[in-house]
């Protein structure tokens, strides 16, 4: 009963994965129509401000990507607790009995809304740490089996 866990590409960078091209796809239908009926300068100032506001948007959806690191945290589970790797050199090591809670939480909830904007669970431990993991994380049917078998 041990595995590792941890986040992709594609977790870690939510926004720009997911939500930039929602923003460039509704920016386009919305200017397309004035493009094709205004004249050659406006046109190129239009273009030009939609080239502008998708850098801006990018560029704040790797802020929010970047702020979600922190709650993105590499994991793994043996049969005395749990690991965390917290930076390149720090790790913890929880012991299940310093486990103090376990809540999930939906895709409404605060935490969810700041990261991933997906559902998951919160571990709690003594000294205060929690530890989100998302449904995104790398084999999380493995990870609520495992918290399943520690529950009985």
């Amino acid at each position: 009963m041990s595995s590792s866990f941890q986040y992709g590409l594609r977790s870690r960078f939510y926004g720009l994965f997911s939500q930039l091209p929602w923003s460039l796809v509704v920016t386009t239908i919305v200017l397309l129509p004035v493009v094709y009926f205004v004249q050659q300068d406006t046109r190129i100032l239009l273009i030009q401000i939609a080239i502008y506001w998708s850098l801006a948007i990018s560029v704040l959806m790797l802020i929010k990507d970047l702020y979600v690191q922190r709650f993105l945290f590499e994991f793994s589970i043996q049969r005395c607790g749990v690991t965390v790797r917290k930076n390149a050199d720090t790790m913890v090591e929880y012991s299940w009995s310093q486990l103090r809670a376990i809540r999930s939480f939906q895709q409404k909830d605060k935490i969810s809304r700041r990261t991933l904007e997906g559902n998951g669970v919160l571990l709690k431990f003594d000294d205060g740490f929690e530890l989100p993991v998302f449904e995104q994380v790398s084999n999380y049917d493995e990870f609520n089996s495992i918290l399943k078998r520690m529950a009985t």
